[in-house]
């Protein structure tokens, strides 16, 4: 109801704006009708690099205002990633090392998501907090958690468009596999399987 509300008015005062703008228009061709046409070019020109230079000013304006809020945000965006990076970072060297059970989580790993979850839906961009929803519900209906692998790496993705970076020419599972590629622990082998399959 908000939106279809939203949309209305949307194009009611781009209605009005419009109807104001040929009222305008009418008005100064009347007015120049009589004018010089050397003086009236200089004044249409005259004019259209006032509201050029405007629009061009507010423009930069708000470019500059949207890239300071961008730099500021994304110091704290890069911290949170980081943080999650370091987890799974973590869980990938305890499984090369063999490790099984308890100690293959790392330590305090719920608590780390609780806090994680928190910061990433105020800090994360929408393809992240998507790419994380969909490992999230993955992880959850895998205990060996293999199936999840490529959607890690679809989230780091996500992390690394958030912050500005391209993703050109870096193929699918391509980062995950930084990370795996050799790994000698059943999971690490299942983890390249998967990539492999998927690729």
């Amino acid at each position: 109801m908000n939106e279809k509300f939203s949309l209305a008015l949307g194009f009611l005062l781009l209605g009005i704006a419009g109807y104001f703008a040929y009222e305008i228009i009418s008005w100064l061709a009347l007015s120049l009708k009589d004018v010089n046409p050397s003086v009236g070019a200089a004044l249409i020109a005259g004019a259209a690099t006032v509201i050029s230079s405007v629009y061009i000013a507010s423009y930069n304006s708000r470019k500059a205002k949207e890239r300071v809020a961008f730099e500021a945000h994304r110091e704290k965006k890069a911290e949170v990633y980081n943080e999650f990076m370091g987890m799974v970072i973590e869980l990938i060297r305890n499984t090369k090392e063999g490790k099984e059970g308890d100690d293959l989580l790392p330590e305090n790993i719920e608590e780390f998501f609780y806090n994680f979850t928190a910061k990433v839906t105020v800090y994360g961009g929408p393809g992240v907090v998507k790419a994380y929803s969909n490992w999230r519900s993955a992880s959850a209906n895998d205990d060996s958690g293999v199936s999840g692998l490529p959607l890690i790496d679809k989230l780091f993705r996500e992390m690394r468009a958030d912050l500005g970076e391209s993703n050109k020419r870096i193929a699918a599972n391509e980062l995950l596999g930084l990370y795996i590629i050799g790994g000698k622990s059943e999971i690490a082998k299942d983890a390249n399987n998967a990539i492999n399959s998927d690729s």
